[in-house]
């Protein structure tokens, strides 16, 4: 089974080319690391807005990385608390090229429809297309976790399944899929009265560096309290667990708005934070 590139012509440009040059240009300007970033938190709205959350990840060296993890929440499939399912593939299609895939031992047929239709998978995938050597790509999906122990018990389950030892060496990156804060009437989560952007930014920088800290029961107990709208969160903190496991070190690279990018004084944006461990 080969997964399309659903979301070209409408999330991104379809044209090749077209579609290059937005990704270069959104790299071109950022100072680059020879070393390569092993985990990440990274945007995954359409590339109008989440470009520039997603490219300071690919401004680093990543002519090693030989397989990239990338782990989603699932928005279309109804998916049970803290599992993570992913689907056998062939191959994943981008307008740029056609990316290798290394199938998970736990793929499963029946989420092919989930892991096709999830637009939080798709928006990363033109980036590693771009590389001179592009990765093979897993594809994970996962909805909720009920609490810290489990997603520890992911973190643990996903090291076991790439391996620690290529982990430690560089050879493997996982990134989770999320965007931070959904804030307005739209999205049903308007907690604040003034000082509304201010006050989502605090919210939203107070768990991206709980998260770049590896403080996952405070994250976890964070997200909770806050009856949060960051559609990521359970990704995040699994890739936080894993990033803490092998002692990396994280900072939070990036933070801005919908209304930043289009300019606009809407009552409802999104917030997209940026997260690296090296």
């Amino acid at each position: 089974m080969i997964r399309k590139a659903q979301f070209a012509g409408s999330w991104y440009p379809a044209d090749p080319h077209s579609l290059k040059a937005l990704i270069d240009q959104s790299i071109a300007p950022l100072v680059r690391s020879v070393r390569p970033y092993r985990f990440a938190v990274l945007p995954h709205a359409g590339l109008f807005y989440s470009k520039d959350g997603i490219a300071p990840f690919f401004a680093a060296d990543l002519s090693s990385v030989e397989q990239a993890l990338i782990i989603a929440p699932s928005h279309y499939a109804n998916l049970a608390p803290n599992i993570v399912a992913s689907a056998p593939l062939s191959a994943c299609e981008t307008p740029i090229g056609t990316l290798k895939v290394q199938n998970l031992r736990f793929a499963d047929p029946r989420f092919f429809s989930a892991v096709q239709s999830e637009h939080a998978l798709e928006m990363v995938l033109p980036y590693l297309a771009n590389l001179g050597a592009a990765p093979a790509v897993s594809l994970a999906l996962v909805s909720h976790t009920t609490d810290a122990a489990n997603v520890f018990s992911i973190a643990a389950m996903l090291i076991e399944e790439v391996g620690l030892a290529r982990l430690k060496e560089g050879e493997v990156v996982v990134i989770a899929s999320s965007d931070f804060t959904h804030y307005g009437p739209r999205f049903g989560y308007t907690p604040y009265q003034s000082d509304v952007h201010r006050r989502v930014k605090e919210d939203d920088l107070t768990l991206s560096t709980m998260l770049s800290e590896g403080k996952i029961e405070e994250a976890h107990a964070f997200c909770s309290a806050h009856g949060h709208t960051v559609c990521g969160c359970s990704a995040s903190l699994i890739v936080a667990a894993m990033a803490h496991f092998l002692g990396s070190t994280g900072q939070v690279a990036s933070y801005y708005t919908s209304a930043d990018v289009a300019h606009s004084t809407d009552a409802n944006f999104v917030a997209y934070s940026t997260i690296l461990w090296s």
